[in-house]
């Protein structure tokens, strides 16, 4: 095709899988880990949960356990994307276990794990295995 001839395919934005848009969907961790822990860090760590707004219901530990994965989700579906599926399936068996854990006992790993919690874990594992599980036999059929 000549310089001069415009291009008759459309132009087209890059396209970015379902499981980068889970690891940068992590950001919601990590702006919720890094409220909540430099609120804790201005109201004292033996601040009671229940005093914050809903959504911000977290322990100190259990806010540093979401700011920690919402740091690492961030980085990977912003500048690794390649990692995005390892990531998303990781954080699933990681919450699947969190949230398995929150439901026989509210104390666990010296995390409160009440039921609101408990509730967003099963939801947040569940929709991570279904996109990451989904990306992984995208994966393979695509190759085979």
């Amino acid at each position: 095709m000549a310089q001069d001839e415009p291009s008759t395919e459309p132009l087209e934005a890059p396209h970015w899988p379902a499981v980068v848009w889970a690891a940068r969907c992590t950001i919601y961790f990590l702006a919720q880990g890094g409220i909540l822990l430099l609120s804790y860090a201005y109201f004292g760590f033996g601040t009671d949960p229940h005093s914050f707004a809903i959504g911000f219901r977290l322990d100190p530990i259990l806010a540093t356990v979401h700011f920690l994965w919402g740091l690492v989700g961030t980085f990977i579906g912003f500048y690794r994307p390649r990692y995005a599926t390892s990531f998303v399936l990781a954080f699933a068996a990681f919450y699947t276990v969190l949230a398995a854990l929150g439901s026989f006992t509210h104390y666990h790993l010296r995390m409160r794990l009440d039921h609101n919690v408990n509730v967003f874990h099963w939801c947040v594992a569940l929709l991570a295995w279904a996109i990451g599980l989904y990306a992984l036999w995208h994966r393979k059929r695509a190759a085979g």
